[in-house]
């Protein structure tokens, strides 16, 4: 029986029987680099056939190197791949099944690491949002330059290759391992120029030209440096790109070539094997040993895949490369899909499988399932005897939805529990539908969004996603009632592959739109039935608290703040708010400590802290925290009119005044700025200014808690007669 690609003994064996490259042998351990062009199919470069992109700098390597013309990207998105890439390790064993709410486990071995075991620099910059250092790609890596910028968080390729080589220039006299990621030819194509003018009608292959001449800044530090000849150099895609074919543009939803075969060079020192070609299929989880025997270190005992030298001596068996993709699960609410390709056939578990023979059918336009041939059976047997236990991912924020999506990225449609699910294929005229409703969300269009939501829900009616972001558009064009509808049709109907933290972030949503519209008894019960699931989170627990607060219920307020494990700084003001309404002064100024340990410069926090403060008698210690109030929330009315309060209970009353009259430049219907000044200008003889303002308070409409002040403002102004 062939193995398959995670078949550890395989590659213990070819490992085994591998010699370490002459050069390496002759003059110690060689500088290593390793080159991921992101999103770039194979069939679009010179080296594999491709005539209409010229990339010289690639073709150089290829002349210098060995071609691979069967390998595949065991994931078709960026995080994962890469992941993959660097340990050595399949999907479902390192962990990161998609680009958002996943991360390398800390500890975890990879490529950097072994390499600085054996005394190398290890030093990498990548271009794009989606490998910043926290998704835990940087473990080995002396240098992990993540630095992006702009709308999209990315930056130019040739950019972080500067980056990468000037730390390079400093890193002493150890071997060098250099990872450089470039994101071009990533959608959106935007070339630079000259690309731009070059490539007007085939913006993808002017991003091609660009990644090109960054390799080229790479190779051409190399020679500068005399560390060329001497290099190994390994130069791969992390996935391929739709470009239409299958009806997806882009990747991540489908398994075919399209998205799955990528490039990959392996140049080697002094330039052995130069010019040779390997057709036996290859995966990225090879290349971790392919390095390390370069280098001659031990290739961690969990790692897969086998050396890329040993294929190139024709020493590999005949083996099934496995991919997965879990994108439509998570982003689109349809079926994941797993494969596994060999040198002749694709087999693809789909709802509805999938098998193509690709000497004879290289497009995968003819399904051989209903034939039911022979490698059916096998690929499917195999496949099935994976263990490929499902992971969800973990809460995602809502700045990382808009950045992703941004990238051409979707997300948030599912994520529970694996599932009879819509096969991708059946529904891929709706990725364009569901393109347009993340484009027009992400970039604020929301009108747009409205129109192209309920174009989607036409298609795919129960689409969690879809009715959250039209729910959310129809309140931010000022139909909250209308989007609150929504969003509670879309909380009650929510299926078994809905996440726990999407679910919990939409009962908080819906708690504050209930909230807003005065829809109490709502929103208790959805308060009861979300706590009912275990899904009330600290967020919607504490909107709950500071209803009950402004209802003139804090003792409810505590006993609800009180199940909360580790209070934020927002729940702990509204726990220090109710407490100092149940006139328990200690306990309400500790909470407000509190809250401003968590954040510092909580304006909120002071602002009260400084109130319970100046009601003690602290006249000293509330003007302080009053004016850090002030300072962390400038605009704040209410601050600078308490503020004024403190200073005149100092006995500063010109600036006590300042801040009555900067509560008033802020909100010139501040009640309490306005009777305040309206008395220190009384005192200080500015009779005309006093009336002025009284005047003005009295025209607010009266809360029942001023009533004092309005009745002394009325005595005052009929004692001076004011007009």
């Amino acid at each position: 029986m062939r193995k398959l690609v995670h078949s550890r003994a395989a590659a213990a064996i070819l490992l085994a029987c591998a010699g370490i490259p002459a050069a390496c042998r002759r003059a110690g351990p060689p500088t290593v680099v390793l080159i991921s062009i992101d999103t770039l199919r194979a069939d679009h470069l010179p080296a594999y056939g491709y005539a209409k992109v010229a990339t010289p700098a690639i073709d150089a390597l290829r002349r210098d190197g060995i071609l691979f013309t069967a390998a595949y990207s065991h994931v078709p998105l960026t995080l994962p791949s890469h992941a993959t890439l660097l340990t050595g390790l399949l999907p479902f064993e390192n962990g990161v099944r998609d680009n958002a709410g996943f991360r390398l486990a800390p500890g975890s071995s990879t490529i950097a690491t072994v390499l600085r075991g054996r005394g190398f620099a290890t030093g990498a910059a990548v271009s794009s949002f989606v490998l910043r250092r926290d998704r835990g790609l940087d473990a080995g890596f002396d240098l992990y330059d993540d630095t992006v910028g702009g709308p999209a968080r990315e930056r130019a390729g040739v950019e972080t290759v500067r980056a990468l080589t000037a730390w390079a220039r400093g890193a002493g006299s150890r071997p060098l391992f250099l990872f450089a990621h470039l994101y071009e030819p990533h959608a959106p194509y935007a070339p630079p120029e000259p690309y731009r003018s070059a490539y007007r009608s085939a913006p993808y292959d002017g991003e091609i030209a660009a990644a090109d001449a960054a390799v080229g800044e790479l190779v051409g530090f190399l020679r500068g440096a005399g560390l060329y000849d001497r290099a190994a150099i390994v130069l791969l895609s992390d996935h391929g790109e739709g470009l239409g074919q299958h009806g997806e543009d882009e990747h991540g939803v489908f398994l075919y070539r399209e998205d799955v075969r990528v490039p990959l060079i392996v140049k080697l020192p002094g330039a052995e094997r130069r010019g040779t070609t390997v057709d036996a299929p290859a995966g990225l989880t090879d290349v971790l040993p392919t390095i390390a025997e370069i280098a001659g270190a031990a290739v961690p005992a969990k790692a897969h895949g086998v050396s890329l030298l040993a294929l190139a001596r024709g020493a590999s068996p005949t083996r099934d490369i496995y991919s997965e993709t879990l994108y439509p699960r998570f982003a689109l609410g349809w079926s994941d899909l797993a494969s596994l390709e060999n040198a002749r056939f694709q087999y693809v578990q789909a709802p509805r499988p999938e098998l193509y023979d690709l000497r004879s059918d290289p497009g995968e336009t003819r399904n051989l399932v209903p034939a039911r041939p022979p490698e059916l059976r096998r690929l499917a047997v195999e496949l099935a005897g994976m263990s490929r236990p499902f992971q969800a991912p973990s809460a995602v924020s809502a700045e990382e939805v808009r950045t992703l999506a941004s990238l051409g990225y979707l997300s948030g449609a599912g994520g529970g529990k694996p599932g009879a699910l819509p096969d991708p294929k059946d529904h891929v005229a709706a990725l364009r539908s569901f393109r347009a409703l993340f484009d027009r969300h992400a970039a604020g269009d929301f009108a747009g969004t409205i129109a192209a939501a309920r174009e989607v829900l036409r298609d795919s009616p129960t689409s969690f996603s879809a009715r959250e972001m039209l729910s959310d558009s129809l309140v931010r064009t000022g139909r909250a009632a209308e989007g609150c509808d929504v969003l509670t049709a879309a909380v009650r109907e929510a299926g078994p592959d809905v996440s726990r933290e999407q679910l919990a972030q939409a009962y908080d949503n819906l708690s504050v739109l209930l909230a807003r519209l005065g829809r109490t008894e709502e929103r208790d019960r959805l308060v009861a039935d979300a706590a009912r699931r275990g899904i009330a989170g600290p967020e919607m627990k504490t909107d709950l608290a500071r209803s009950r607060i402004a209802e003139g219920k804090p003792a409810e307020a505590i006993a609800i703040l009180a199940d909360l494990p580790d209070p934020g700084a927002r729940a702990l003001v509204a726990l220090g708010i109710a407490e100092a309404e149940t006139g328990r002064a200690a306990e309400a100024e500790s909470a407000f400590q509190r809250a401003l340990a968590k954040e510092p410069r909580d304006a909120e926090a002071a602002f009260n802290l400084g109130t319970l403060l100046l009601g003690a008698g602290r006249t000293e210690d509330a003007v302080a925290w009053l004016g850090r109030a002030c300072e962390w929330a400038p605009e704040d009315a209410a601050a600078w009119s308490s503020l004024g309060l403190a200073r005149a209970r100092q006995g500063n009353e010109p600036a006590a005044g300042e801040a009555w009259k900067r509560a008033l430049q802020i909100d010139g219907r501040q009640p309490d700025a306005l009777f305040n000044l309206a008395l220190w200008e009384g005192r200080r003889g500015a009779a005309p200014e006093s009336a002025a303002l009284l005047r003005r308070f009295l025209a607010l409409p009266p809360p029942p808690r001023y009533a004092a002040q309005a009745e002394q403002a009325r005595r005052i102004l009929a004692a001076g007669g004011a007009r």
